[in-house]
């Protein structure tokens, strides 16, 4: 037979959640006294029935009767027609008819629930739910022969199936209190079904000749079925009912939950027993079998944890701590879950294994390896996991370098997703922080401490983080030119020539830059808002690098994409900190490293550095960059001048430095750099100043044309104007929509206008010189 899509084998991402079932049942108020009684159901004619049961029994409708007589026929197809024709006839009879079929159909419902072919159980439920609609109440002295399988069909890892259990059931009990109700009354019968179950095999699941691995797949099945069913009993039964406001002052009538709950626990104690702590079923070939026992393990953790004793600790240690060793993804939420409470139920549990070879060896592997598919689920948890983690079972500095190596290494690979890249570097920025926050956890001192901090910083952000985020940005570029050793391991970096080599062949997804470079900013926002000294050394690296770029576009005179990355980098500095009000980006990093390169920048008139100046200037506004530039001393790092910078440059002192310094050499002369030149001064424009700015740009350009052809307005100057005019116009239209209160003059092109452009315009078109390619554009930009 063909395997059905979803049948077993693996645990549907549909399959209901154990939690939220348990929940489910819970009653908004105390619970109702119950008044039910019955039987267990175990043969086709319950022997347990009177005389004159059993005789009615044997009077039911013929055709009722021949129906569930089908039931018991191999071929699928006649199960679900004989289904199909029950479920119409319980629409059409009486209650009180009906009800005399329960026995029987109470025996063939517990056999078509480990039937193979899903839809045949799925079914079974729907035929369930109309006969509990038609005899209503009368269903009352049966149910503890029905609630076993009923209660271990929710979990069936089919959605379908499970959906239409867990409808039946609402049907039959409309009300949360009352299904809970039911629940409590039957739990021994219904732990009895279970433990039933957990005895079964392959070969005692069917009474006829079957395909052997149909009959593998539904014991997986079966199996996974009941340990989830088992594992949301006791939530239901132990912890939810203990943790009711008043559950120990309930009327005597509501006891009944307090008897089902030590019922639970003594039931639940023997399973433990008897199935070795289910550590067996971790072993099985099944994802859906293993992942249901770490849900167990989490249940008995949080409902019963006097099982965990000395006799059996270290095992169950080694078992849940270790389990970092699963790689089915499908497992790691209840993985997560269980070893999470483990470890903070019992921190004790560390001391009892070794810690290096039975959780970090695997930890290591498991986060070289992507957490092998499930970063959604796993990397959240990292941080959940630092912070649960004994201090004294790992060495601080060594454990959280080789963390976040191995970390790295699992990160982005060609076919990850945005999602994956997005849940990465969030899990990276929270975990890295937690490491500084919490480093006195791990230190015995303020020096070790303070060594501790400034190898995580100068390791992790500096060697990883930055350094990848350049590489990925320069693609192809010769990394010797960034400031980059000439082989990391020298200096103690994490990234190997090999691994540079991989990450530059690797194709990265769309966003992987733009979160990279987030995550570093997010990161030093932090770091400041712990210690500002504590940036020094990513500062450092920051201002070498680009005087590295700056000196080798010096030196070969190539025009390149270097600054690409560090252009971005500053967009994001603006986006998520200094929008923010955070003042360190440009007083700790962008200034001193525009201090530093602004001489060379200058004298050699280089476009990048030229460009990277003007962003700057258009992220943090020309007054702040030129009290950078000019009027901040050398030591950029001490905090005492922080609040100084907090006051804007005095506007005389910005207007004299702007028109003495960047409007001659920003009009300097026509060359390949004039237009990266006129791109910075309009970006220094500003509406406060705009008027005597713009005047001051005009007068200069013109004066010295008048300079440098004398009796002719034929010069280079005027090309410089044209082309200023002509950004100028294409700016206007680009940002008339933009609400920028320091840009209102890209929205008013009348604010552009002044005398001096008019009167020379007129000049140039009476001149009685021929009129030059230079002179026309003027003219034509100028109109």
């Amino acid at each position: 037979m063909v395997r059905q899509k979803g049948e077993s084998g693996g645990r549907s991402k549909y399959r209901p959640s154990s939690s939220s079932l348990a929940a489910s049942l819970l009653p908004s108020g105390s619970a109702a006294a119950v008044g039910f009684g019955g039987y267990v159901g175990s043969s086709r004619l319950d022997t347990s029935l009177s005389s004159e049961e059993a005789s009615a029994i044997l009077d039911i409708d013929s055709e009722v009767a021949v129906h569930l007589k089908r039931l018991a026929r191999k071929d699928p197809t006649t199960k679900l027609k004989a289904l199909h024709s029950l479920s119409v006839l319980f629409k059409q009879k009486s209650g009180k008819d009906l009800v005399l079929i329960i026995p029987q159909w109470a025996f063939e419902y517990k056999r078509l629930l480990l039937d193979y072919n899903r839809e045949v159980r799925r079914a079974t439920h729907e035929t369930m739910n109309n006969l509990v609609v038609a005899v209503g109440r009368d269903l009352a002295p049966h149910l503890k022969s029905l609630m076993g399988p009923w209660w271990f069909s929710q979990f069936d890892s089919v959605s379908e199936v499970s959906v239409a259990a867990k409808q039946s059931l609402q049907a039959a009990f409309p009300a949360q209190e009352k299904r809970l109700d039911a629940l409590i009354l039957c739990t021994t019968e219904v732990f009895m079904y279970l433990e039933e179950n957990l005895k079964l095999t392959p070969q005692s699941m069917s009474d006829r000749a079957a395909a052997l691995d149909e009959l593998e797949d539904m014991h997986q099945q079966v199996i996974s079925s009941s340990i989830l069913a088992l594992a949301t009993l006791l939530d239901v039964l132990v912890c939810m009912q203990s943790e009711r406001p008043g559950f120990e002052n309930l009327p005597a009538e509501s006891k009944h939950a307090s008897k089902a709950r030590v019922t639970a626990i003594s039931f639940a104690e023997k399973l433990f027993s008897a199935h070795k702590y289910f550590l067996d079923f971790l072993k099985s070939q099944s994802p859906a079998i293993r992942s249901a026992t770490y849900s167990a393990l989490k249940s008995f953790i949080k409902n019963i944890p006097h099982a965990f004793n000395e006799g059996n600790m270290k095992t169950l240690a080694a078992a849940i701590l270790g389990a970092f060793q699963e790689k089915d993804p499908s497992c790691h939420s209840s993985v997560w879950d269980a070893l999470l409470l483990f470890s903070r139920k019992f921190p004790e549990s560390w001391t009892l294994l070794n810690v290096q070879k039975i959780v970090l060896n695997r930890f290591w592997h498991f986060l070289r390896n992507g957490c092998f598919g499930s970063q959604q689920v796993s990397y959240p948890a990292l941080v959940i996991f630092l912070d649960i983690l004994p201090s004294k079972s790992v060495e601080g500095e060594k454990f959280f370098l080789e963390f976040f190596h191995n970390l790295w290494d699992g990160r982005t690979l060609s076919n990850s997703t945005s999602s994956a890249n997005l849940a990465f570097f969030r899990a990276f920025k929270e975990c890295f922080l937690w490491g500084l926050h919490n480093a006195s956890r791990y230190c015995d001192s303020l020096d070790s401490l303070h060594h501790f901090r400034v190898a995580l910083v100068d390791n992790i952000v500096v060697k990883l983080l930055w350094q990848e985020y350049l590489f990925v940005g320069f693609k192809n570029q010769n990394r010797a030119s960034y400031g980059m050793s000439k082989d990391p391991s020298e200096d103690g970096c994490l990234t190997t020539d090999q691994k540079i080599v991989e990450s530059l062949n690797i194709k990265y997804p769309v966003n992987y830059l733009q979160e990279s470079g987030k995550c570093i900013v997010e990161i030093l926002s932090g770091i400041y808002s712990m210690e500002h000294d504590l940036l020094a050394t990513f500062c450092m690296a920051f201002q070498e690098n680009c005087l590295k770029m700056f000196e080798q576009k010096e030196n070969t005179g190539r025009n390149t994409e270097n600054f690409e990355p560090v252009i971005k980098f500053l967009s994001l500095l603006e986006q998520h900190s200094v929008r923010k009000g955070e003042t360190w980006p440009l007083v700790y990093l962008v200034g001193p490293m525009l201090a530093k390169s602004f001489p060379l920048i200058r004298s050699h008139d280089i476009p990048d550095g030229l460009r990277l100046l003007s962003v700057a200037v258009s992220l943090f506004g020309p007054r702040k960059i030129v009290q950078e530039l000019f009027f901040c001393n050398e030591n950029h790092c001490s905090s005492s001048l922080a609040d100084d910078r907090d006051k804007e440059l005095e506007p005389e002192s910005f207007m004299k430095v702007f028109k003495e310094t960047f409007v001659p050499w920003c009009l300097v002369g026509y060359n390949t750099s004039s237009s990266t030149r006129l791109d910075l001064l309009l970006a220094f424009l500003n509406d406060e100043y705009f008027s005597e700015q713009w005047s001051a740009i005009i007068s200069h350009a013109i004066c010295q044309a008048h300079k440098t052809e004398p009796g002719s307005l034929e010069s280079d100057y005027l090309v410089l104007l044209a082309m200023l005019l002509e950004k100028a116009r294409f700016e206007i239209a680009n940002r008339r929509l933009e609400e920028d209160s320091n840009r209102r003059h890209w929205s008013n092109p009348d604010d552009w206008h002044h005398d001096l452009l008019e009167s020379t315009v007129v000049a140039v078109a009476s001149s009685s010189f021929p009129l030059g390619a230079s002179s026309a554009q003027f003219v034509w930009y100028v109109n």
